[in-house]
């Protein structure tokens, strides 16, 4: 597996905590949304919003807490590409420490025939390239 080539530093939020006071565990996933956007604004030099793209698969697996003052670092990392699928593995970190793990699987889509469509070439071009490796 491929080392994670993507990262963003974020600051969690009291709007972010429980009642046990940590971060929310559906948090977890908007961290990893705002990698996702910012690596498709960054690298792909597209808005995400405008990019055509559905999510069909989330998963998160946690091992650690997250405490108001903390710093978290998410990377993200792309280590294939289907047809019409974009398959997107992410680490939390919390001080340096795994927090979580997960994966999205993003299917490049047509809003107007509302079916999968085959990934545009400069985006499999740019992934390929940025990732730094044959995918």
């Amino acid at each position: 597996m491929a080392e994670y080539t993507y990262e963003i530093e974020l600051e969690p939020q009291y709007r972010d905590l429980d009642p046990n006071g940590h971060v929310n565990q559906a948090v977890y996933a908007g961290y990893c949304e705002q990698a996702r956007t910012k690596y498709w604004e960054e690298i792909i030099g597209q808005r995400h919003d405008r990019a055509e793209l559905v999510m069909v698969r989330s998963e998160m697996k946690f091992s650690a807490e997250i405490r108001l003052g903390e710093t978290v670092t998410v990377r993200q990392r792309i280590d294939a590409l289907g047809d019409t699928s974009i398959p997107i593995d992410y680490e939390v970190l919390v001080n340096g420490e795994t927090a979580a793990t997960g994966s999205v699987v993003l299917l490049s889509y047509d809003r107007d025939v509302r079916e999968p469509v085959t990934i545009p070439d400069k985006w499999r071009t740019t992934i390929v390239e940025y990732e730094g490796h044959e995918i």
